[in-house]
Formats: structure tokens, sequence, C-alpha cells
């Protein structure tokens, strides 16, 4: 009994000291790409705007995008797998770069999981093909955590998709435990599509493919029916401190959509100082989710805004992975920030913010559909939890900083 007791403290010790080890060179290193990293905000942009949150209207559109690109076809997704639809997307990228296109696929590093085999055969092709923020020995546990969470689509500099699907069968509504998937994405059509391409440009340079030259000019064009809009490149708590300004400047309404919900206590004191200046604060989460320990977490920050007076909604009719913000109906973001610690301190982010009254007008109507899609979460709901969940709500700041 003995040998086991020092055998259990032993190795408690050891994770104990592998954890804090960990934590040091993950907060060095943020704090050192940061500093060689600052949040990117670009000046006013104009395009037209089309808003796609259902899979398989994702899938068509970028599907013919890229049969009608004219030069080039530069894609990174966080997540890509290598099932039916991944399968269809990698012919198609095979079929115009044997047509002689410049194509283009970066997935991360870790977040993708397609095979040796279809990765040869789309090289073999012309695909150009690079891994996404590697990891490196300096630094490399930051550089495990560290993942490009960006979805950038540029389809000759003139159209641009940023948002929340990846590329997989699961976004089609078809893993059997999600059900239904419910997502906010943009297609932006216009001259400054640049700006997006020239930001996958810096990712691709820096991720050690060839060098890319910048985007300097699109192929075609729209003068119609534009909106304006522009996007933040963010990695580090910059997205942090621009979100809390958003939220202390709103004056009468606040809608938040996100599928993991652990705010810092900045962003929870911006919400409930909001809520006692009159703002209607509305936020909707997924009831489940695919990453279950993200949840006791959230249970006591949810509860203490419930308390406050903040409205929250848990979606019912599948997995709720929309990232949107919209403030006083009069702006919205859309992108690919999730309200948790990895998003905040950890991930390469992109973020549209739109500024067209009908635009906003159009999200408002699909949220409130989702809003009609869920209950709305009540102080009883949490004297259900079963025992472990109420447990793990003590889950500590420094734990769930990597969550």
């Amino acid at each position: 009994m003995k040998k086991i007791l020092k055998g259990f403290l032993f190795l408690l010790s050891l994770l104990i000291v592998i954890f804090l080890i960990m934590n040091w060179d993950v907060k060095h290193g943020a704090e050192t790409y940061k500093k060689s990293h600052p949040m990117v905000e670009t000046g006013m942009l104009q395009g037209k705007i089309n808003v796609l949150n259902e899979g398989e209207d994702f899938y068509h559109s970028l599907f013919n995008d890229i049969q009608s690109a004219e030069k080039s076809i530069w894609i990174h997704f966080f997540i890509t797998r290598d099932d039916n639809i991944s399968n269809q997307f990698f012919n198609l990228l095979k079929q115009r770069a044997r047509d002689g296109l410049d194509v283009r696929l970066s997935v991360d590093f870790l977040g993708s999981d397609i095979s040796s085999e279809s990765m040869n055969d789309m090289k073999k092709s012309g695909v150009h093909i690079v891994k996404s923020r590697p990891i490196s020995l300096k630094n490399v546990f930051y550089s495990l955590h560290h993942r490009n969470h960006r979805r950038l689509i540029s389809i000759d500099g003139s159209i641009s998709y940023i948002g929340g699907f990846n590329m997989g069968d699961e976004y089609l509504g078809k893993d059997p435990k999600l059900g239904y998937w419910r997502d906010y994405h943009l297609r932006i059509e216009g001259e400054d599509g640049r700006e997006l391409a020239n930001q996958f440009k810096k990712d691709w340079d820096e991720d050690g493919g060839e060098r890319l030259n910048p985007i300097s000019k699109s192929y075609h064009s729209i003068k119609e029916n534009q909106s304006s809009y522009y996007y933040i490149f963010s990695t580090g708590d910059g997205i942090v401190d621009k979100t809390v300004e958003w939220i202390n400047g709103a004056k009468s309404s606040i809608t938040i959509t996100t599928p993991y919900f652990i705010p810092n206590t900045s962003l929870v004191d911006a919400l409930k100082k909001a809520v006692k200046r009159g703002v209607e604060i509305n936020i909707i989460v997924p009831d489940d989710t695919d990453a279950w320990f993200t949840k006791p977490p959230s249970y006591r920050i949810e509860k203490k805004l419930l308390k406050s007076g903040v409205n929250m909604y848990l979606y019912q009719k599948g997995f709720f992975h929309g990232k949107v913000i919209i403030i006083d109906h009069k702006w919205a973001d859309v992108g690919t920030a999730n309200w948790d610690p990895r998003s905040f301190y950890l991930n390469d982010e992109s973020n549209c913010i739109i500024e067209d009254r009908e635009v906003v007008k159009e999200l408002e109507k699909l949220l409130e559909g989702d809003i009609e899609e869920s209950k709305k979460l009540t102080l009883k709901e949490f004297k259900k939890l079963p025992s472990w969940e109420k447990w793990l709500r003590k889950t500590p700041q420094w734990v769930y900083y990597y969550f």
C-alpha cells in the first residue's frame, strides 16, 4: 500500500511539474508571438455580402466559385476531413490545378486529418499544400496549443469566405451524435478581397510555403449592392479588449452566439455593466456540444449572468457553431473567434465587422429563428445537473485556459 501511495504521489508530482513547465512555456510563447504579430484591423472595405448558414448552401456556393475561378484558389481550413464531401473538394482542387490555376490548400497542423495518400494525390495534380502552424522546438508547448483557427478562402482575389464552416461531412449534419449543424459564414465579392488574400499570404509564408506575391489586382469586381465591412485578424488578447470595447459602447441591445462560452472576468463584467445601463443581452449557446469539458466551467459564469439579467438560450435543433455578435441592430461581427480562452489567447482568428443595416437585419432574422429553436435557460436548470458536472463547475481558470 505504501509503494502504491508513493508511486501515486510521484506521478502526481511529475504531472504538476510538467504542467508548470508547459504553462510557463505557453504564456512566454504567446507573449513573444503577440509582440511580433499585433492585431490587424483593416480600413473600411466594400463588397457584396451573402450570409450562408447551412452546410449544403456553403459547399454549393464554394464549389461553384472554385469551378468558375480564373486565376487563383487559396484556401485555409482549420479542420479538413478525409470523407465524402472532402473528397469531392479534393477532386475539384485537382481538376482546377490541372487546368493551370494557382491552387493552394492550407490546413491546420493538428486540426486536420487528411491522409498522406490524399495529400500526395493532390500534390501530383499540382495543388500546393502546407500544414499550418507546425510544431516548433522553440516554445514547443506553445506551438502545440497555438493553432490557425482562421478559415480564409480567396478566389481570384475577388471572392472571399470567412466564418465557422470547415471541410467535412459533419458540417452537412451527418455526424450521428451532433446531428443538424448550424453555422454562420460569409461570402464577400468585390475588389477589396485583396485584404483577406494578403492575410492568407502572410500565414502561408510563415508556415513555410513558397513565397507568394501580394494580391495587387482582382480579376473581376462588382459595383452594385455593396456593403461596408472591415476585417480583424488577431492572435492573443487584442480581440478581448476589442470585444469589451464593443460591449461598453452598446446602447440598446447585444446578441451573442458562440459554441463555447467561457469568457474571462473583463468580458463578464462588461456584460453585467451593460445590463445595468439598460442594454438587452441575448446569448445563444448549444445545449449539446462536441466538447463536453467546456460546459461545466461555463455554468458558474452563466449563473452569474442570468442573475444580472442576461437572457441565455440553449439551442435544441442540433449543434450550434456560429460565432456572431450584433450590437444595437446597427452592425455585426461574423468570424471564427469563440468565447473561450483558446480563441482569446492562443489561436489565430479572423473576424468580419459588417456595417450594413440590411445585412444586419438578415442576420437578426436568422438568429430569431435560432432562438425559436432554443429553450431559455433558467436558474432551475442548474439544480438538475448531475453531481459530476456540479463538481466540475469549480474547474480553476488556470486549467480551463487550455479549453
